[in-house]
């Protein structure tokens, strides 16, 4: 059927709309999007680990608040732009968006990467494409342990370094001679059973009982009744959040005690591991590299302007997003160009002090571009994350060997 002059002309019509209104979205493309210097920032915003993608999220967006009124956010007349992508916690996406922000995008760096199997896949791909990422809170051992030049881990430590102030509290305190692990089988929970199993193997405590299981597990009842036959002085943990509450009320209702229950960080600090565990989290231990009272700068600042602004509260998360968006600011102002060499350059020489620490990337025990982390050893009392080690920053006292269940 032939059309009229009249349908044609409107044809043409919504042809031109429509190319008008794809080409007028985001900045790509734009003299807005031109004139910025983009940061890309890849995090789980959807699906399982949403809590901690947003988290993370509010704490890079306010630290660009405050660098920005500082105005440490436009140089050369040109503004930074955060730039968020999703990547629902899944390895795919994490992918599929490095490669949208480098290729579409046009960003000048990376950042993000919450789960290690995720900032894997975003750090091989930066690799790849010579651009430099920034690891926020990822911890698997090889992320930095592959020579990657264009890879930096600064705010988060390698998993199996997550146990520094746990080992001498065990040296002057614990003494466990047996342990039992216990561990989900992701890239973190993997690299960080291995790192405490090997340094056992060095102190000659035995390991009693090594399991790991599938994350986000319902009934973990049959693996802890196992466990429970072994009677370990101590139970070393790797869980996220609601994986670790599970397993805490299950052993509740099992009865099974133990001397002393830590977890290897992740979601052991969580406030919402509180408020899954209940009762249950009362006298859980767990390692991990920052609390609100440390003495680093800004920190106890950070955690109340955070708790302020968005009504919860940061756990370690938070505070390494927070320092790595300042990390990042200050590299950007730092760069003789804002090439992609000139922002590694700037990276590579990065001294800065931040509510996580110092931060500065080095090489070391086969770690390349690698802060060396500070680590504490805290638990719950009365509700409250408590800093029980090192005794030198301890806010109250840790209880040992914990009261059993029929005795609290």
């Amino acid at each position: 059927m032939r059309r009229s002059k009249w349908q044609l002309a409107m044809a043409c019509l919504l042809s031109v709309c429509l190319l008008v209104t794809v080409t007028g979205c985001g900045d790509t493309g734009t003299d807005a999007g031109k004139d910025a210097i983009k940061l890309g920032v890849i995090l789980p915003l959807t699906g399982s680990e949403a809590m901690f993608g947003t988290m993370e999220k509010n704490a890079f967006e306010m630290a660009y608040e405050e660098l920005k009124a500082a105005g440490k956010t436009t140089i050369n007349g040109k503004e930074i732009k955060l730039v968020f992508e999703d990547d629902q916690g899944r390895q795919d996406v994490a992918k599929s968006a490095t490669e949208k922000l480098v290729n579409q995008d046009k960003v000048a760096l990376l950042s993000g990467g919450y789960s290690s199997a995720c900032t894997n896949v975003i750090a091989g791909s930066a690799q790849t494409m010579n651009i430099p990422f920034v690891a926020v809170t990822g911890s698997a051992d090889d992320i930095t342990k592959k020579g990657w030049q264009w890879v930096f881990r600064g705010t988060a430590a390698p998993a199996s370094k997550y146990t520094g102030a746990l080992w001498d509290m065990m040296d002057n305190v614990i003494k466990s001679k047996t342990v039992a692990i216990i561990y989900e089988n992701t890239d973190f929970g993997t690299s960080s059973a291995k790192g405490f199993r090997q340094e056992c193997q060095k102190r000659g405590i035995q390991v009693v009982f090594d399991q790991h299981y599938e994350s986000g597990a319902i009934d973990f009842k049959p693996m802890l009744a196992n466990l429970k036959n072994t009677s370990p002085d101590l139970v070393f943990a790797v869980s996220y959040v609601m994986d670790a509450a599970m397993i805490v009320k299950q052993m509740k209702e099992i009865d099974f005690n133990s001397k002393f229950f830590v977890g290897g960080g992740a979601g052991y600090t969580m406030p919402e591991f509180k408020e899954n565990a209940g009762d249950a989290s009362e006298f859980v231990a767990s390692t991990t590299l920052w609390v609100p009272g440390v003495t680093w700068p800004g920190a106890g600042d950070f955690f109340k302007k955070y708790t302020d602004k968005y009504t919860k509260e940061p756990d370690y998360h938070g505070a390494q997003a927070y320092a790595t968006a300042y990390v990042l600011i200050d590299a950007l102002n730092r760069a003789g160009d804002l090439s992609p060499a000139g922002i590694q350059k700037a990276l590579k020489e990065t001294d800065l002090m931040t509510v996580m620490g110092p931060i500065k990337f080095e090489d070391w025990e086969g770690y390349t571009n690698q802060t060396k982390p500070s680590t504490y050893v805290v638990q719950w009392q009365k509700g409250k994350l408590e800093v029980v080690w090192p005794e030198k920053v301890k806010s109250a006292a840790h209880v040992y060997p914990v009261p059993n269940w029929k005795e609290r």
